[in-house]
């Protein structure tokens, strides 16, 4: 038996023969037509299992939706408690986000019905899904699996157990198998590092402790960690940034990541916006919204997750990964409406409002990208405005560019991924709407189209002739209910997004 287990949630091994696999459950992945079974593959069953698995296909009632779960128990002499039939969806349209979003099900029933160990008929995965549902399996399967427990009694930890363990039986496993397999792991953990970031509450992760982390991620990993303190910050002149910052007793830091490729070629720079709390400063936000501004750091946990992946990876790409980590906090230092800042490359901003915050982080982490590194593209993420949400609800990230092929490969990767992204305006008028009076800027411009003047903002701060995309991701950084894929709260949005589109960039 070949095992495949990357450093993360489950243990998943790759097995040959499902004769000889002992689990507490059997998944045979399905599609259907018409309400019935319409793919199968039952070879080397267990003698066991056989009979109760023809019931089951015969008098399938799992339903035709990705997910649904159709079981029956298994006499006491078989090697697997139960066996369940886990529908894909409809014969011949079954999607990747199908895939996943089947698994992520499956790994939620197994666990409720107090299933730990996992068998999946590979075969019947592959007939009923295509030759890359092992990967989208294999990947939900690792999300589901998530839960955030380290704050938990040990007791309401184990109650919240996930699946422990998936096998997954093939009749012709390869080394490109357990490629793929392993490559979906590390993906999948890296996206789950991101998630535990962003759960983590701001008395534990604040801008210090925040870089005190990510040093430690980043021992062993092959990446180089740098970390720009407050006198540094003030020597470089980032004026925006430190604004932010000025009101917390915990002052801000640039956190900086370096991952080394193959390439001789321009870095790629990623850029976060690391907001560990925000209040919204003197333009306070309401009492009950602040809870959950522990989560207005996951752009820059994404761009950490982003990192690891690659590293672990071995992209041929030069990646930077900068995150601006500030607590926007009220104190008698703190900035206030009214007062004019001026950032790294010389521009004045008038600050109208201090819960338009993360856009002077971000300001500054822009300049520096583009003066010390000399990128051949930026991608930034942040959640920055409650407007995209307003604009796209739940279901996408807003996207902005100056490059329409950096866009398309983007929104490409978001489509592979089920991470998705719109592309919104980056018209003139949305400048115009920042125009200063007594400053060059102002950081915000009116009530209208909030989220594209935000975006024409950080296009300010851009280098002419580097292709630039902000990933504005305020609506799907976390998520109030379950998903099937993802617990409440931080979902790592856009680590498995950006390192599809790594994967496939040139360099």
């Amino acid at each position: 038996m070949a095992k495949a287990k990357g450093d993360s949630g489950i243990d998943v091994r790759i097995s040959p023969w499902i004769a000889q696999l002992r689990a507490d459950v059997l998944l045979i992945p399905v599609a259907v037509s018409g309400g019935k079974i319409a793919t199968r593959a039952v070879n080397r069953l267990p003698q066991a299992a056989a009979p109760r698995l023809a019931e089951l296909i015969a008098g399938y009632h799992g339903g035709r939706k990705p997910g649904s779960v159709d079981a029956a128990l298994l006499p006491a002499k078989a090697p697997f408690r139960r066996v369940a039939l886990v529908c894909l969806g409809e014969e011949g349209k079954v999607k990747p986000c199908d895939v996943r979003t089947a698994a992520g099900l499956a790994a939620d029933w197994c666990a409720r019905q107090g299933c730990r160990n996992v068998a999946v008929n590979g075969d019947a995965l592959q007939l009923a899904g295509g030759k890359e549902a092992a990967q989208q399996w294999i990947e939900a399967s690792e999300l589901a699996a998530y839960r955030y427990t380290r704050l938990k009694s040990k007791r309401a930890a184990d109650n919240a157990r996930p699946i422990e363990s998936v096998t997954l039986a093939s009749s012709k496993p390869s080394a490109t198998l357990k490629d793929v397999v392993m490559r979906a792991l590390r993906v999948a953990k890296c996206a789950n590092l991101a998630r535990w970031l962003g759960h983590e509450p701001p008395n534990v992760i604040n801008p210090v402790t925040l870089a005190d982390h990510v040093r430690a991620i980043a021992k062993g990993t092959g990446l180089r960690c740098t970390v720009l303190d407050e006198r540094r910050l003030k020597s470089l002149k980032m004026g925006a940034f430190l604004a932010v910052g000025a009101g917390s007793v915990s002052p801000p830091r640039m956190i900086v990541l370096e991952h080394r490729g193959k390439s001789g070629a321009r870095p790629i720079v990623l850029v976060g916006k690391g907001v560990t709390l925000d209040t919204g400063g003197y333009s306070i936000k309401p009492a009950a919204s602040i809870p959950d501004m522990k989560y207005d750091k996951c752009g820059a946990m994404a761009v950490i997750g982003t990192m690891v992946a690659a590293a672990g990876l071995k992209l041929k790409a030069n990646l930077i990964g900068i995150i601006g980590a500030a607590e926007n906090m009220i104190s008698s230092k703190a900035f206030r409406p009214g007062d004019i800042v001026t950032a790294s490359n010389g521009t004045t901003i008038e600050v109208n409002n201090t819960d338009a915050e993360g856009r002077l982080v971000l300001a500054d982490c822009l300049v520096h990208a583009c003066r010390t590194f000399k990128p051949s593209m930026i991608i930034d993420l942040a959640t920055l405005t409650g407007a995209i949400t307003t604009a796209l609800g739940n279901a996408c990230g807003g996207l902005y560019s100056n490059d329409d092929k950096l866009a398309d490969g983007l929104i490409k990767a978001g489509e592979r991924t089920d991470e998705r992204l719109w592309r919104m305006p980056l018209w003139p008028v949305y400048r115009d709407q920042i125009a200063g009076v007594d400053s060059d800027l102002k950081n915000v411009g009116g009530p209208a189209g909030g989220a594209n003047v935000a975006a024409a903002f950080l296009r300010e701060f851009v280098d002419a002739g580097i292709p630039w995309a902000h990933l504005d991701i305020a609506g799907v950084a976390r998520t109030d209910k379950a998903l099937a894929y993802c617990p409440i709260g931080a979902t790592g949005f856009g680590v498995r997004l950006l390192i599809d589109f790594l994967e496939r960039t040139q360099v």
